[in-house]
């Protein structure tokens, strides 16, 4: 069998080799030609040009002899003409020999007769011959004329020459080439033919083994293999095959079992990522031929992070049990719920006739699994959110369409739980441009680029400065100083929120002592601990740690939480580490209250220093009036509590004027001040400083 094989390959490898030696001495030879016809050609072209300089030599010296432009001896006159005349001759020589080259027979010996003419005459007319009838300036130069017209006349037949040979050779050596390659394709065909004849037999052959694997995938193992009695290769096949089919006939009892495990999740009895991959090519491959459109969501389970670790895992089991249930009911026949990773599931709608159909399925989703269930005795609250993203028949790669639902998935939980969104360019842009900067981020935090910039918080009833809040920037070598809105999503939802609030702290507790040491009055530095945070055992210790070091005590130090940590349970490491740091003397600040939904029994259980009133119930206060009722309703609460309340991103004096009358005297905004680096706070601090000394000495 491998001689049938190999003997055509190896006929044909040698027709290529001839083929390509037979274009490669063709070229070479074409290639020389072609040089020696330009080479003739441009060497009798420089003749003539030479011959002409030569001739002009000649006519130039004579009509300034006859101008008598200068009194030479007629000895030198004969001596220069005669030299210049040789000159010329050599050329006229030269000429003579490239006649054939230029295809001018009979020019050279014309321009001879038409040069010794006009040096007759010029001989003459210098005096150097004597003769009755002296030629005139007239006639010499129309003889001249006649030279200069022959010249000009071999020029263009030297030029017109060697385009026309350059063209026949070049057009010579396509033809060769052509004719190599036709006789290669002749060969070659002729090979072919064999090839097909000899490859005949050897098909036949493999036809029957062919056919008797085909029966074995189809599930008859036993079927007989003819050619095993064969000693060649072929009769090596047929057995392999043979025994391939009885190794199938055993491995297909077991297949079954291992199949399913292999595709579904163990915990809900759904598919997993590999069988997601596969159901998703099959239905790739059904929509193409049918012009079906697609949809896959890519759902997460919002808060269940904190079922896991404040209930366990087994909590945690059921929950995602119950989150399986919920989006099977959601789905039609076709389609498919696959759990692909911890709190994450996809759900590959087959068919849709819109884009709003996978919305609503999403709508749908969210609800079914937002419902509480019991889990030990407790009502247990998770939610969901989704990312679409639409297969419209330009797509060919499932996992792209994955890539674009994930993408989709994160900007859906960027704004907000329980939200749902659809891919489109613009969420790709944004994802691409967040995971750019998260790079960057990555390195800010080791060249410590995130710093501390400080807003001070004041009591307008007396005037004191009653804080400060230390807030993230970013200064990029680039892009220049961030704000938080720009990176801190990225910190917190990429692992470096602790990494960024070490920083900040740090700084925090530094600006605060270095202000001290100027003798600048800053009773505290707030900073913001989120809930992920406050869970570490060690906060407070670290806390603790950083405020010796600064040589300030720990009570100098405030934390801002935000509202859903007071709703989490007692038993919630949160809360043991705000008790730990009250205990230690830290105010502790409720920030952006109004915002979240702690409830007024927890303000009541842990005691809040402070209440943060959110920007939100603060702008336009002065003129939209249910807003003022409600900032009035959370004054007054908190004047109930006895609580300290602090209006936050107060920036106009009718804001902050319409809050003093409502008995809110703490601000911080930009009516007070924006943010500022240390430095600038230093500075601020000194102005005001010396602003309260002055009045003070003016009353």
């Amino acid at each position: 069998m491998r001689r049938h094989i190999l003997l055509p390959i190896i006929l044909l490898t040698v027709i290529g080799v001839a083929t390509a030696a037979w274009i490669s001495v063709a070229a070479l030879w074409s290639h020389d030609n072609i040089r020696q016809q330009d080479d003739a050609a441009y060497e009798s072209l420089a003749t003539v040009e030479r011959a002409q300089a030569a001739h002009a030599a000649i006519e130039r010296y004579a009509y300034d002899i006859l101008e008598f432009n200068e009194v030479t001896p007629q000895e030198t006159i004969q001596r220069r003409f005669r030299a210049l005349n040789q000159a010329l001759s050599a050329e006229i020589g030269q000429l003579t020999a490239f006649e054939t080259a230029i295809n001018s027979s009979g020019k050279a010996g014309m321009l001879r007769r038409t040069v010794d003419d006009w040096n007759d005459a010029a001989e003459i007319a210098l005096g150097l011959v004597w003769d009755q009838a002296v030629p005139t300036r007239q006639h010499l130069e129309e003889l001249g004329d006649q030279v200069d017209a022959t010249l000009s006349n071999m020029h263009k037949l030297a030029r017109t020459t060697a385009t026309e040979r350059g063209s026949y050779a070049r057009a010579l050596f396509f033809s060769q080439v052509v004719g190599a390659f036709s006789v290669m394709l002749l060969v070659s065909g002729a090979a072919g033919i064999l090839f097909l004849l000899r490859g005949r037999r050897l098909a036949d052959s493999l036809l029957t083994i062919a056919r008797a694997m085909e029966r074995i995938r189809g599930g008859e193992f036993s079927a007989e293999v003819n050619g095993v009695e064969r000693k060649d290769e072929i009769g090596a096949i047929a057995r392999g095959v043979s025994a391939f089919g009885m190794s199938l006939q055993d491995l297909t009892a077991a297949k079954g079992r291992i199949e399913h495990m292999a595709l579904h999740d163990q915990l809900t009895g759904l598919p997993n990522r590999r069988a997601l991959s596969e159901y998703l090519s099959q239905l790739f491959r059904r929509s193409r031929e049918s012009n079906r459109q697609a949809a896959v969501l890519h759902i997460d389970l919002d808060r269940f992070k904190q079922v896991n670790d404040l209930l366990g895992h087994a909590a945690g089991d059921d929950v995602l049990r119950h989150a399986a249930q919920a989006m099977r009911a959601q789905i039609f026949s076709g389609d498919m719920v696959a759990r692909i990773g911890g709190d994450e599931f996809v759900i590959v709608l087959s068919e849709i006739k819109t884009v709003e159909d996978s919305c609503a399925v999403a709508r749908r989703v969210i609800e079914a699994v937002s419902k509480p269930i019991t889990v030990s005795g407790q009502s247990v609250y998770v939610g969901a959110s989704v990312g679409i993203a639409c297969h419209l028949g330009a797509m060919d790669d499932p996992e792209r369409l994955l890539m674009d639902a994930d993408i989709a998935l994160y900007s859906a939980k960027r704004s907000g739980r329980g939200k749902h969104c659809l891919f489109s360019d613009q969420t790709r842009e944004a994802f691409e441009r967040d995971m750019e900067l998260l790079g960057e981020l990555r390195i800010a935090l080791d060249r410590e680029e995130i710093i501390a910039f400080f807003q001070p918080q004041v009591d307008d009833a007396s005037g004191e400065i009653i804080g400060m809040e230390a807030l993230a920037r970013w200064r990029h070598p680039q892009r220049g100083l961030l704000a938080p809105g720009a990176f801190l999503h990225l910190a917190f939802e990429y692992g470096l929120g602790d990494r960024l609030t070490e920083l900040i702290s740090a700084d925090a507790v530094a600006g605060l002592a270095a202000w001290r040491a100027r003798g600048l009055s800053v009773p505290s530095v707030s900073i913001n601990l989120s809930s992920k945070q406050l869970r570490d055992g060690g906060m407070a210790e670290r806390l603790d740690d950083l405020a010796v070091s600064a040589g300030l005590p720990t009570s100098d130090i405030s934390v801002e939480i935000v509202e859903n940590v007071l709703f989490n349970d007692e038993d919630d490491p949160a809360l043991t580490t705000i008790r730990l740091l009250q205990e230690r003397g830290c105010r502790i600040e409720l920030d952006d209250f109004g915002t979240g939904y702690a409830s007024i029994s927890n303000l009541q259980r842990f005691k809040v220093d402070r209440v943060k009133i959110d920007r939100a119930f603060i702008a336009g206060i002065d003129s939209n009036e249910e807003q003022a009722l409600i900032t009035r309703a959370i004054i007054d609460l908190c004047d109930g509590l006895n609580i300290e309340c602090l209006a936050e991103g107060v920036e106009t004096d009718a804001e902050r004027n319409m809050l003093i009358a409502m008995g809110c005297s703490r601000f911080q905004g930009y009516a007070i001040a924006a943010p500022m680096s240390r430095d600038d706070a230093a500075s601020w601090l000194l102005r005001r400083k010396h602003t309260v000394e002055r009045v003070a000495a003016a009353s």
